[in-house]
């Protein structure tokens, strides 16, 4: 029988989600492991037939823990989403990832030769890939299949999970915004990071990034990492993108967005506040918009399940 592990970046949640759907397509018998934080994977559900492990995340060993374990030392194929170690070579792996931490972030650059394996195969996203390496990618769509939602009427405010001076700043201003009612009494899913119990008078909800919760979203002021993109691109939600100055995956991706007509950047928080507000309920702008991301390039996870069947026998 054999043995496949799945180990996403613990970064966010985009990986992790990413994976998750993923697994849960496979139909092949076999044994099937999973590395995660356990707190994230609740977000997700797995089928029963696949083992999770689970990583502590807030270990600076994060990676170590992950390809020391046995599971993993004895899976004959290893599919991982935008975490490089020196055992991918050494296995045949599926690799998705649309940027590496290693030319983000300036430093470990000769993990960048691993990339070069024969045994690796580099998928990412026909869009928004931002590999600067010269390795070959297999550019794929999007992950699941468009489904527009029928019922929006809120506004999202996500930030992400880091913790940064950014991150203070914005959280100042947006809740200065909400108290003086800029966004005009709408509903607000407010991203765990900055909301609090205070807010509840101003119709503001803790945003629990669920399908419910997404199914009611109009518009979406996010911090543009794939994972979020890709879950309001699928419902249709026109993106304005947020705090896209924190490292160089948000700004590349904020300028795709902005090309592609798929997210709409301002200078400020009142410019971006007054663009929502005008647009709300603007049907001929909101059916446009939907129309758009229904023309998006979807379903990317058969091209994976196409070459994870192929390297299976």
């Amino acid at each position: 029988m054999i043995s496949i592990s799945f180990v996403p970046c613990n970064n966010g949640l985009g990986h992790i989600r990413r994976l998750a759907f993923f697994v849960n397509k496979i139909k092949k018998k076999g044994k099937i492991f999973f590395f995660v934080d356990k707190k994230k994977i609740k977000k997700f559900k797995l089928k029963k037939k696949i083992n999770i492990r689970y990583i502590k995340s807030n270990s600076l060993n994060y990676i170590n823990q992950i390809f020391k374990n046995k599971s993993l030392n004895n899976s004959k194929i290893i599919v991982s989403d935008n975490l490089i170690h020196k055992k991918l070579t050494l296995k045949k792996t599926i690799l998705f990832a649309n940027f590496l931490w290693e030319e983000i972030l300036n430093k470990n650059k000769k993990n960048l030769k691993i990339l070069k394996n024969k045994n690796i195969k580099i998928f990412s996203n026909y869009l928004f890939c931002n590999i600067k390496e010269k390795i070959k990618i297999k550019k794929i769509g999007f992950f699941d299949k468009f489904r527009p939602s029928k019922k929006n009427n809120a506004v999202l405010i996500a930030t992400g999970s880091a913790q940064s001076r950014l991150l203070k700043q914005f959280k100042k201003k947006i809740i200065d915004l909400i108290k003086k009612d800029r966004f005009k009494k709408k509903r607000i899913y407010l991203d765990p990071n900055i909301y609090s119990n205070s807010l509840k008078k101003y119709s503001v909800i803790k945003a629990k990034f669920t399908k419910k919760m997404y199914s009611e979203i109009t518009f979406a002021m996010i911090k543009p990492g794939l994972g979020t993109v890709e879950e309001c691109l699928i419902r249709g939600i026109p993106i304005v993108p947020i705090m896209n100055n924190e490292n160089k995956e948000f700004l590349f991706n904020s300028r795709i967005l902005k090309e592609k007509k798929l997210g709409f950047v301002f200078k400020n928080l009142d410019q971006s506040v007054n663009f929502i507000n005008k647009n709300f309920k603007n049907t001929f702008f909101l059916n446009k918009f939907r129309n758009r991301c229904k023309k998006l390039k979807w379903n990317g996870e058969k091209e994976l399940i196409s070459y994870l069947n192929k390297i299976t026998y």
